[in-house]
């Protein structure tokens, strides 16, 4: 049985007392939402699924806005994470900020791009400072499935002094087109693998 508050036999006074009450409840509620949600994106899967959702929501919508906000907070704590790891010589070369990287074009002009919406794949790295000695970014694809549940795989990728700003959907086509690295993403893409072979197909050289 719920309880339930009678305002019957209540002066302005304490209902307006009772309304400040409620509010408070809510102005808390919405912190602990709000600071669940940062530290969720301060993580390589929520940072990863804040971003694509923030990618797919409309142009100057509140939404967009927010999510932006919980996006660059999680990462600032991320980052300040590693700096703490830093600090108590806890990071190794492969260690650095946290970053997530963008689809692409999502005007809807690329199928690799669609089809790596539909099938909810995404990427993140790293920027570590051995990627500056050897020229390489280990990617880390995340494909969220029906079920909530993550699957993971990394690829290693070029980046010249360690600088990488390649977008998800060409990374995935230069990985497509290495014999090895495509025979691992079939393993990891399961059902999605021939989606995303189709729109690769379908995208053609550019």
């Amino acid at each position: 049985m719920t309880d339930t508050l009678d305002l019957s036999d209540m002066t302005p006074e304490q209902l307006a007392g009772e309304l400040a009450k409620v509010q408070e409840q809510l102005a808390k509620a919405r912190e602990r939402r709000d600071r669940d949600a940062v530290d969720s994106a301060s993580t390589p899967a929520g940072a990863a699924e804040t971003y694509r959702r923030f990618e797919l929501s409309p142009y100057d919508s509140g939404e967009r806005k927010n999510l932006k906000m919980t996006y660059l907070n999680g990462l600032t704590m991320a980052g300040e994470e590693y700096e703490e790891r830093v600090r108590r010589g806890n990071a190794g070369p492969n260690d650095g900020p946290l970053a997530v990287i963008p689809v692409g074009d999502l005007t809807g002009n690329d199928p690799v791009v669609n089809a790596l919406v539909a099938q909810r794949i995404m990427g993140t790295f790293r920027n570590t400072p051995a990627a500056m000695d050897t020229n390489r970014v280990t990617v880390t694809l995340m494909r969220l499935l029906p079920n909530q549940e993550r699957k993971r795989m990394r690829l290693d990728i070029d980046a010249e002094m360690g600088v990488f700003t390649s977008r998800l959907s060409d990374v995935i086509v230069e990985a497509w087109a290495d014999k090895a690295a495509q025979k691992r993403l079939r393993a990891f893409l399961e059902d999605a693998a021939e989606p995303i072979a189709a729109a690769i197909t379908a995208r053609g050289p550019r």
